[in-house]
């Protein structure tokens, strides 16, 4: 750890959660906590997905929604291939899994993480020019979830869009369906 780099806070942008059923964990979390509207992106398309370094192909569905400041993302795993998903929960159980945030060089910041031994658990680029870039580093063993790193550009519009979605909700219609071609 000699060569840790302090890094001034960055603000949480999202809380994620591991769950057997995500638009059900969702909907349930708008009727107890007031959040949403939900967003659901059903089997989830990567462009590029690696898991632990190699490249991989898991079948998920996010489901996303504005918190108070935060958004929660509820993620759903079809199918069993290793995961940094799966790394943390198990197939039927729920936990918070991540928390994200927006840094400003996504390449720079994954190398930091991986210099104090925070492994990129999972790296994915949705369809070019279509959102951004993101990692999913390996902190479990320091904070018991991991982290996601989010690039912000093309990324921050989608989390624009689920807080202008969020103005003057109302709780109806909390979930509903789009493809990220959408934004």
């Amino acid at each position: 750890m000699s060569d840790f780099i302090f890094t001034p806070a960055l603000a949480i942008t999202q809380i994620a959660f591991v769950v057997p059923d995500a638009i059900e964990a969702a909907r349930a979390h708008s009727r107890r906590y007031g959040s949403g509207p939900f967003w659901a992106v059903e089997h989830y398309p990567l462009h590029v997905h690696r898991y632990r370094g190699k490249e991989s192909v898991i079948d998920v569905t996010s489901v996303y929604g504005q918190w108070g400041n935060i958004t929660a993302e509820f993620v759903q795993q079809h199918d069993d291939e290793p995961s940094a998903y799966r790394d943390l929960v198990k197939k039927g159980e729920s936990r918070i899994h991540h928390f994200a945030m927006f840094v400003d060089d996504l390449d720079k910041r994954i190398a930091q993480y991986e210099a104090e031994g925070c492994e990129a658990a999972l790296y994915g680029e949705t369809f070019p020019n279509r959102l951004g870039r993101y990692a999913i580093m390996d902190t479990s063993k320091q904070l018991g979830v991991m982290t996601e790193l989010y690039e912000e550009e093309g990324t921050r519009p989608f989390y624009d869009h689920l807080k202008k979605s969020a103005e003057g909700f109302d709780g109806t219609d909390p979930i509903r369906r789009m493809q990220f071609t959408d934004i």
